[in-house]
């Protein structure tokens, strides 16, 4: 069964520019080399850009220990845990529906 997980954050608004790259960086990572990861969303909140929100769905708890261990893991907590302003808060979630649309890209 997957596994729909969270995070939520908010940065330093000095270390936006940094973060915002970290983050595109990482999500193409994971579109690149984690075919166990089903999805992954990276958001910034358009009113206090400051903060974000990620969603990601993985296909076993395997896939979330890979994901977890991975170089591009290690660079975003380096980056985005030192440039967080509390804690990042993560959640877990059962999935009870959804639609997925193909194409859909970061700007």
């Amino acid at each position: 069964m997957p596994i729909c997980m969270t995070a939520r954050y908010r940065v330093r608004p000095e270390r936006l520019e940094e973060c915002r790259r970290t983050v595109r960086e990482f999500v193409r990572y994971i579109r690149a080399q984690e075919p166990h990861t089903l999805f992954y969303l990276a958001m910034q909140d358009t009113v206090d850009e400051t903060r974000f929100l990620h969603v990601m769905v993985f296909e076993d708890q395997r896939a979330i220990t890979l994901h977890q261990s991975s170089p591009a893991t290690r660079r975003f907590v380096e980056t985005i845990y030192p440039s967080a302003v509390e804690p990042l808060e993560f959640g877990d979630h059962r999935i009870l529906g959804y639609k997925a649309v193909e194409g859909l890209e970061a700007d």
